[in-house]
């Protein structure tokens, strides 16, 4: 058997160049071997990332379907609730407009049930109203019939009492110039050469001196107005008396001094001013005679009472009054205010004097400054008529004095009008304290002043009665009711219509019937 040679022999290659070529060969078959091994690997694995891909881009697809499906049941719940809750909101809204409703007609119904009584009241009212003018203008005929038969009789009395009053008067000047002459005898007799040697002018000049009577008003008015001016004069004792007792306690004064700056610093604080008034009633200072400072009063067990109480009082008072001149003349119903302060302290248990009210002291200063409200008069033209009235004086007691003009009168009785009235229209049914000033003083007020003779009414009297009405009216008919609406016709018809007055004054208190029946239904 021929065996087959190699290919790759030749007869000319040796050994060593057979086993090399042999060896690339080998390697040549590993080479590829090796490759195709690791291709077929790469697309084994290939297929398993791809079946790994679809598996998880099947299993996401799966999830996002079920997260999908979730997502609509939550939408579905969410639309569900919210419908729910639209409903209800739905239901409220119109159970609270039904309710509204209801409380509306409810309302409407009230409302014209009020209405209605309103308008009966008012007709019943009108009705009594009606009948009481008619019964006042009966009445008032009647008056007018025995008013002319008093007034020839007054007439005649009251020329008899200027003839009296002449004759006192004749008699006292006699009874002083004969003192006169006596004492000029007597001092004759010591200086007998001298006296000799006297020009006779100057001897009649020592006579008795001259005085401008007053106007005539009723002797009991005057006799009250006179009792709260010696008030007003213990007050001013009284304020030297404390002025002198702390001259040698620098202490004592420098406190004193700036309690009353605290009165007039702190007049609208009512807790403060307590205070004030109960530090001095532990101050104690001089005892005084009470009764110096009340125009009336009971039997005192111990009459001394606390000066420096009385003083503060004092101050107090004095701060009331220019209040009521500064605030209340502009302006009359800031009067109100004020008047509710100064009627607590002086119906405080604490500051009164054994029970009884110390606020005579404040009457007292507006006796001085507005002495109108209690009946006195006097000639607006003339000095002494002035004083009388309480038309201010600045700088008074001096060579510069003067008398401050007729608008800042009117202005000073407004205020001090309307500051009466706050003062004695305060009603304290409700308080445990005692009204220090009933309301029976602004009646008198009233009746005083529309009862003062026409031919001695002035422009002063018209001023302080619309003050004293204005802006009080409603209260005045809560004390006293159809008396009251009778008293107003008579200030404000018929009072003006007597005096037949043409001041600017006397027009605006007429015109004040015009407003009170316009704002408040008045029919006077």
């Amino acid at each position: 058997m021929e065996t087959m040679a190699s290919p790759y022999k030749t007869p000319i290659d040796n050994p060593s160049r057979q086993l090399l070529h042999e060896l690339s060969r080998l390697s040549l078959v590993m080479h590829d071997d090796f490759y195709e091994r690791l291709d077929k690997e790469n697309k084994l694995r290939e297929a398993d990332h791809r079946n790994a891909l679809a598996s998880a881009a099947a299993e996401h697809s799966r999830i996002r379907r079920s997260a999908e499906i979730e997502r609509e049941k939550l939408e579905l719940q969410l639309d569900a609730e919210r419908r729910r809750r639209e409903a209800e909101e739905t239901r409220e809204l119109e159970k609270r407009r039904q309710e509204k409703a209801d409380r509306d007609a409810e309302e409407r119904r009230e409302a014209a049930r009020k209405r209605q009584e309103k308008i009966d009241r008012d007709v019943a009212e009108n009705r009594r109203v009606v009948e009481l003018a008619e019964l006042q203008r009966r009445r008032i005929a009647e008056e007018q019939k025995i008013q002319e038969v008093k007034k020839a009789k007054k007439d005649q009395d009251d020329a008899e009492l200027k003839r009296r009053l002449k004759v006192v008067q004749d008699a006292e000047a006699r009874k002083k110039a004969e003192q006169s002459a006596n004492q000029a005898a007597k001092g004759a007799q010591r200086q007998q050469q001298s006296t000799q040697h006297l020009p006779t002018n100057l001897q009649n000049s020592n006579s008795l001196p001259r005085t401008t009577p007053l106007v005539p008003g009723d002797p009991k008015v005057e006799a009250e107005h006179e009792n709260y001016i010696k008030i007003h004069r213990n007050l001013k004792r009284l304020r030297e008396l404390v002025k002198q007792g702390v001259q040698h306690d620098s202490k004592l004064k420098e406190r004193i001094g700036d309690m009353r700056r605290e009165i007039k610093k702190c007049f609208r604080q009512l807790h403060q001013l307590i205070s004030i008034f109960r530090d001095g009633l532990q101050l104690g200072g001089p005892k005084v005679d009470t009764h110096m400072f009340l125009a009336s009063w009971p039997e005192f067990t111990n009459p001394n009472g606390p000066g420096f109480l009385f003083y503060f009082l004092n101050i107090f008072a004095k701060a009331v009054i220019c209040q009521f001149i500064d605030e209340a003349g502009v302006s009359p119903k800031a009067a109100d205010a004020v008047g509710i302060v100064a009627s607590h302290i002086f119906a405080l248990a604490d500051f009164r004097w054994e029970g009884v009210s110390m606020i005579d002291i404040l009457i007292a200063k507006m006796h001085v400054v507005c002495p109108v409200i209690w009946g006195i008069y006097g000639d607006e033209s003339t000095t002494e008529g002035k004083n009388r009235i309480g038309w201010w004086q600045e700088e008074k007691n001096t060579q510069s004095a003067t008398w401050v003009s007729s608008q800042e009168h009117n202005q000073r009785m407004t205020g001090l009008g309307a500051g009466f009235a706050a003062i004695s229209l305060r009603n304290y049914e409700k308080a445990r304290w005692e009204n220090p000033y009933p309301s029976m003083h602004y009646w008198k007020a009233i009746s005083t002043i529309t009862n003062v003779p026409p031919h001695l009414v002035t422009q002063t009297h018209f001023v302080v009665l619309k003050a004293l009405i204005e802006s009080y009216e409603q209260k005045f008919l809560e004390f006293y009711g159809n008396a009251a609406l009778a008293a107003l016709r008579v200030a404000l018809v018929d009072f003006p219509q007597r005096a037949n007055h043409q001041s600017v004054a006397a027009k605006a208190l007429v015109g004040l019937a015009d407003v009170l029946r316009r704002d408040s239904k008045l029919n006077l």
